[in-house]
């Protein structure tokens, strides 16, 4: 093939991942690059021959000749599933606008109720378990990954995992009668940029980028 997708991964269990990869890779070097950049607001650079794209509170550069996706800061490489992500939102988005609709994702079409309970376990349960008694902390790793305040339940804030793809996570603490709760909300225009099972995974690392952030603050505080 024409350009350097090819993973190194050789463990059974990321067997997937390595195969996505390599299918996401030679599709976006099928795609034209002016069109990927009009979707995604990437910008592609000829004299390197690479994507630069915003990735929550980063840039991340995608080398087509070595088919390498590392962030720009210092050149570290993404973990595989992360550069699935990178490749699936370059490759799937189209030219549809944001709609300033937030929706759940039960609201998803199609795959929305399939995959809530994964979506459930995976993103608002953590978020929740993490969070609901620390509003605080939450913001503030909240704004450590980019995020912005938003008015919605108890504490809330909107992340963009790219640049159109705007996640908004909210918690409810909750009281002696009923329990903490929270929810996670996307813009309406979603499925135009992610497949459902990656609208799973972005809104995941989101929590799991916000957990990593109060762990630091903690470990800074001992």
């Amino acid at each position: 093939m024409a350009g350097g997708f090819v993973s190194n991964c050789g463990h059974n269990l990321e067997n997937a991942y390595r195969e996505a990869y390599e299918l996401a890779g030679e599709r976006l070097l099928a795609l034209d690059s002016r069109t990927v950049c009009l979707n995604t607001n990437a910008v592609f650079s000829a004299e390197t021959n690479a994507y630069a794209v915003r990735y929550f509170d980063q840039e991340c550069r995608i080398r087509l000749a070595d088919g390498e996706i590392v962030f720009e800061n210092d050149g570290r490489p993404l973990p595989i599933t992360e550069k699935v992500l990178v490749l699936h939102y370059l490759i799937h988005a189209k030219p549809v606008p944001l709609t300033g609709e937030l929706i759940s994702f039960k609201e998803i079409p199609g795959g929305g109720p399939i995959y809530y309970g994964n979506f459930k376990k995976r993103a608002i349960d953590p978020l929740v378990g993490t969070f609901s008694k620390d509003l605080a902390g939450f913001a503030s790793a909240a704004r450590a990954i980019g995020g912005s305040p938003e008015r919605l339940g108890d504490a809330s804030a909107v992340v963009s995992v790219f640049p159109l793809v705007p996640v908004t996570y909210v918690i409810w603490q909750g009281d002696e009668e009923i329990g903490s709760s929270g929810t996670i909300l996307f813009d309406a225009s979603v499925t135009g940029f992610l497949p459902d099972e990656d609208i799973v995974v972005a809104a995941g690392y989101g929590v799991y980028r916000m957990i990593g952030e109060k762990k630091k603050a903690e470990d800074a505080g001992s």
